[in-house]
């Protein structure tokens, strides 16, 4: 995905809960729906014509408080106005009250480090998802491979399932979640998978043994159903593998290892399919002299299985030989191949006119920057927007049409959007992170960013909102450590009534579009964010802080960061909001 070059990464790819939210407006999970919509068709009281009014209600914790909480990378949760989110730093999970008091807290106990074991770059723990809320259960993952079920009303631990140990199947020491689960007929889908990109920037490490997988649990209990792993078990390399670019020499001892399912599945109910995409390889396959391959054809892959048994129903590739980790160039100039091109976003099912007939299809992002549409029973890719695939450059020859550019964490990430008229693309331009010769030059400023909405079948464009350069970032202001940024949109995209928002990760603003134009309606600054809104009953919350994706020095980011953050609420003046709230389960 994926998103991430330092640190952490991955980002917030978060997941639904099956079938819609409450008729009330509830947004219960990250896609709010099953199909991964992010559409809150309850929402009524925000509109285009007066969410230009948004003001703050309030925020958690306050500017006035002491305390300090974590910064907030998942699209908060909303269940009868109560709030649920979890922090990537200084891990804890919080329930608030409508009125943004801790209602109660939660915090791992069972966080461990495993980096002795893996040399480096695997993440212990945090918050980095969304969870999922049900009647009596709220499903927390824990980026360091834990799935909590906690009582909804006391936040008290019902169970948890180890996605690092037995018993669960095919546990692995880099299993992370950076998905939350998707409640299906009964249901809870669970994504994930290794995470060893960094583990191969230690020379002495021996990669890569992790793969990606979606697992069935029985949502009272945790009893794993059935799983699925993505591609073939990683097995010893004899000989060891080595691939050569300009950055070194790569020994692989382990493989194929195809990393993480990042983004949440989709389900659904008219195909009784279970949707979601790959990422690239962290280790490759054995060649031999009857298939030089370094790669299977499920990496950088769309995959469809059964809900029921969990069987492999279609597998379609769209980036092949994508073979990447830190330790690698992230551009191939003999090949003109970009790496780590996977698919970070929710597969979408809807509807469209094939050659005269209705046809149930599957639409999602990727990080080559294309939208594509699949057959949702057989898997045939069907058509997809205009793909760039010249060389990085600051002034690339492109169809106009073209979404978002190609790179390591560019294309089109998590969380894009539909409303049943047309598709809500967010785009990152960031051709030149990890692409150049010299690996001292990994780390470069994006180019732009913008919203687009084009229409089901990706053959019209409607508007596009396009995000202006940033002037200065970083540094001082007489002396700025970046000039002329642009400004992604990383984040998920929330629809309701007629309006699209979104977050800006340079210029730091939650921005409100009329999705008919693209006209924006409002913008507010929020400081240092990478967390996408949500939107229920009237109001909007999105939570701030900010550690992924730039140099370390705060001060020097490109994406300007905060270790720190608060959870913020949105609404209009003078409306009393909580007053609409039924009593509910809390």
């Amino acid at each position: 995905m994926c998103r991430r070059m330092l640190l952490l990464v991955g980002v917030l790819l978060v997941v639904s809960s099956g079938g819609r939210a409450s008729e009330a407006g509830d947004w219960a999970c990250y896609n709010f729906d099953s199909l991964g919509t992010r559409h809150n068709t309850a929402e009524k009281h925000l509109s285009r014509d007066n969410v230009g009014q948004l003001v703050e209600k309030w925020r958690f914790p306050s500017n006035r408080s002491l305390s300090l909480v974590g910064a907030i990378h998942a699209t908060p949760i909303v269940v009868n106005g109560y709030v649920y989110f979890g922090t990537a730093t200084l891990p804890t999970f919080y329930k608030l009250t409508p009125d943004g008091k801790v209602k109660w807290s939660f915090k791992n106990t069972s966080a461990r480090n495993i980096e002795v074991k893996s040399g480096f770059g695997v993440p212990s723990s945090g918050f980095l998802a969304a969870a999922l809320v049900t009647a009596d259960t709220v499903y927390v993952p824990d980026v360091g491979g834990i799935l909590f079920a906690l009582n909804r009303s006391d936040g008290k631990l019902r169970w948890q399932v180890d996605t690092r140990s037995p018993p669960f199947p095919g546990a692995q020491e880099s299993n992370c979640l950076f998905a939350a689960p998707v409640l299906a007929e009964g249901k809870l889908l669970l994504a994930g998978g290794g995470y060893e990109h960094g583990v191969m920037l230690n020379p002495k490490a021996k990669c890569c043994q992790g793969r990606g997988f979606v697992a069935a649990l029985d949502p009272a209990t945790g009893k794993v159903l059935w799983k699925y792993d993505v591609g073939p078990e990683p097995r010893p390399l004899d000989p060891p593998v080595k691939i050569k670019d300009s950055w070194g020499e790569h020994v692989f001892y382990f493989g194929p290892s195809t990393s993480s399912v990042w983004s949440p599945p989709s389900y659904d109910p008219q195909t009784k399919l279970v949707y979601f995409g790959t990422d690239a390889h962290n280790a490759p396959r054995q060649p031999t002299a009857d298939d030089p391959r370094l790669y299977t054809k499920h990496s950088c892959a769309v995959i469809a299985v059964e809900l029921e048994t969990g069987r492999e129903r279609w597998v379609t590739q769209i980036n092949k030989g994508d073979v990447w980790n830190y330790a690698m160039r992230a551009y191939d100039p003999e090949t003109g191949l970009y790496k780590d091109q996977s698919i970070g976003d929710t597969p979408k099912p809807y509807t469209i006119e094939v050659e005269g007939k209705p046809t149930r299809v599957v639409g999602v992002g990727c990080k080559n920057g294309g939208f594509y549409v699949f057959d949702a029973i057989t898997g045939k890719l069907l058509q997809h927007t205009p793909i760039y695939t010249g060389p990085p450059s600051k002034s690339p020859k492109r169809d106009p049409r073209t979404l978002a550019l190609p790179g390591a964490i560019g294309g089109l990430q998590t969380g894009i959007a539909t409303d049943g008229k047309a598709i809500y693309t967010n785009g990152i331009d960031s051709p030149f992170m990890a692409t150049g010769a010299n690996p001292r030059d990994r780390l470069a400023p994006p180019l732009g960013g913008r919203v687009v909405a084009i229409s089901l079948d990706t053959t019209r464009e409607y508007w596009r909102h396009e995000r202006p350069l940033v002037k200065a970032v970083g540094g001082s202001k007489d002396k700025p450590a970046f000039t002329n940024v642009g400004d992604p949109v990383a984040s998920g995209i929330a629809l309701a009534n007629g309006v699209a928002y979104f977050t800006t990760t340079v210029s730091n603003q939650l921005v409100a579009v009329d999705t008919s134009t693209g006209k924006t309606l409002k913008e507010i600054y929020l400081g240092p964010v990478w967390c996408g809104p949500s939107v229920s009953r009237g109001r909007v919350y999105v939570g701030t802080g900010n550690i992924l994706f730039s140099p370390l020095d705060a001060n020097e980011a490109y994406f300007p960061k905060k270790f720190t953050g608060q959870l913020i609420c949105f609404g209009l003046p003078g409306q009393d909001e909580v007053s609409r709230l039924g009593n509910g389960n809390e």
